[in-house]
């Protein structure tokens, strides 16, 4: 009767909830501490900065380095290009294209128009089609070498990143683990009342 009565008062459930406070409070803490403050602040010899702010231009570094090197690959991009049907809608394109071209111009010239018959335009027209279709393939792998030594994607997000004011870094990541960091401080929370029950359990005994 007494230990439902203890079971009963707030008070015996004072230390798990307190406990759980801690828990939760210290994750939330830790988790703001990954972005804030924002500036150093120096206390006394110790100098205080988030993590993500503190660090922002090693970790554009290395986002450059795993998306060059594992997001973004050239030859996957090459290979898609060369794909059967990929070659087969670059063709379409390209001789609907070739088609029109070349009508235009002749429509232009009435002189032209005149004396260059429909069958001469489409012997030309697949001509030029059958040979685009020919060497479409190496001039995509040809067009993809060049541009992969212009493109400098290791750079180009390093740099993106750097510009990122701190507020938006934090929102970006915010934005892709909010879900995760709840988790987290609920955990705590979760992990802190156990902890309580473990201490009551103790002193009862």
């Amino acid at each position: 009767m007494l230990l439902l009565i203890d079971l009963l008062s707030w008070k015996t459930w004072t230390v798990p909830l307190i406990g759980a406070f801690i828990g939760w409070i210290t994750n939330w803490l830790a988790i703001k501490m990954l972005f804030h403050p924002r500036k150093p602040i120096k206390v006394l010899f110790i100098t205080f900065q988030g993590i993500f702010p503190k660090n922002k231009p090693r970790i554009a570094e290395k986002l450059g380095t795993i998306v060059q090197r594992d997001l973004i690959n050239f030859d996957d991009i090459n290979d898609r290009l060369q794909d059967p049907d990929a070659l087969n809608n670059f063709k379409e394109e390209i001789a609907l294209r070739v088609d029109n071209a070349i009508r235009d111009r002749i429509e232009k010239n009435a002189f032209l128009d005149a004396i260059i018959p429909d069958q001469l335009i489409q012997s030309i027209h697949k001509t030029i089609v059958d040979e685009i279709e020919a060497n479409l393939p190496q001039v995509i792998k040809s067009s993809m070498s060049k541009i992969e030594e212009k493109l400098d994607i290791h750079t180009i997000v390093k740099n993106k990143v750097e510009q990122f004011s701190d507020e938006k870094l934090e929102q970006l990541l915010l934005d892709i683990t909010s879900k995760e960091f709840t988790f987290i401080e609920i955990i705590g929370a979760v992990l802190g009342f156990i902890i309580g029950i473990i201490q009551l359990i103790i002193s009862a005994l």
